[in-house]
């Protein structure tokens, strides 16, 4: 008799713990929504100086927006112009000039993005790698690739639901060497002044509200 009400008891309980795992807890209480997520496409221009010349970076980001507040991404820069820095003077050939690019990622903060004019606060982050080119050579010099970090602030202008215009500046911050090479000039500490043309869906609650 004791073997049979301790076997009922078993089962009892096996029953009751499958009951209560049709509904376990979890960290999303089983809840998973995009609600709010948005992506963006940037194709900008960024006026800097490197190695004390002044030059310009055809820039390109994209990256992902939580709640129109908070955007997530990377970003590529082509210097559009060769420089000769001052210090290649009497050093290097005539035609020995730097080129570079830069490559990263962002972290930005976009404050009330509802409104017409807002403010947005980019932090990037990445690599500047430059190298020294001479025309008619065969071959190259290395190159140097530096760490850097830049925050700024930007004006931001909402001129559609899906476009949105911005400018503003920020302080390029060099942190650190990657690679380094004897002859090619440090980036240097700069101001950056931006100005770019945001593209996508920035709230996916926008293609509700149509």
């Amino acid at each position: 008799m004791r073997k049979t009400l301790l076997f009922i008891l078993m089962i009892s309980l096996s029953l009751s713990s499958l009951r209560a795992q049709d509904n376990p807890e979890t960290l999303f209480d089983g809840k998973i929504s995009l609600s709010g997520l948005g992506l963006f496409v940037d194709p900008g221009f960024q006026a800097t100086q490197i190695a004390g010349e002044n030059t310009g970076f055809f820039l390109f980001r994209g990256g992902l927006t939580f709640g129109d507040k908070l955007s997530l991404g990377g970003f590529y820069g082509q210097m559009t112009n060769d420089i000769r820095p001052a210090s290649f003077e009497n050093i290097l050939p005539p035609r020995a000039h730097v080129d570079s690019y830069q490559a990263g990622g962002f972290i930005e903060y976009t404050l009330q993005a509802s409104k017409m004019i807002h403010f947005t606060f980019p932090v990037a982050f990445g690599i500047i790698e430059m190298e020294v080119d001479e025309e008619g050579r065969d071959f190259d010099y290395e190159e140097t690739k530096t760490f850097f970090v830049e925050p700024g602030a930007q004006v931001e202008i909402n001129l559609h639901r899906f476009a949105r215009l911005h400018a503003g500046m920020g302080y390029r911050v060099m942190a650190g060497t990657v690679e380094d090479f004897p002859g090619v000039p440090d980036a240097g500490n700069a101001l950056t002044f931006q100005i770019g043309l945001k593209m996508g869906v920035f709230n996916i609650n926008q293609l509700k509200n149509k």
